[in-house]
């Protein structure tokens, strides 16, 4: 799933507002903490962007029915592998 700018930029406003009013955080430049976030989460969906091609591509050489129960069970197991060499996880 592709995500735009307006999508993440969205998603860290909320995040940021939530948890400033849960008082969980403080900020002094509210500008540079959302743009903190906006690259995080950035980070975030391009590298389950780069993990499901990648997984996608294997499975696809595999010749693994989309959807398949085999299929979702190896997608979640590379899923869980390729996190963990990148730290995610």
């Amino acid at each position: 799933m592709r995500w735009s700018e307006d999508r993440i930029s969205h998603l860290a406003h909320q995040v940021f507002n939530d948890l400033w009013r849960g008082d969980l955080i403080e900020a002094d430049d509210a500008g540079r903490a959302l743009t903190s976030l906006k690259n995080a989460l950035s980070n975030i969906v391009r590298a389950e962007e780069e993990v499901d091609s990648l997984i996608r591509d294997k499975l696809n050489k595999q010749k693994k029915i989309i959807g398949s129960h085999d299929w979702q069970l190896l997608y979640a197991r590379y899923h869980r592998e390729e996190m963990a060499k990148r730290g995610w996880a």
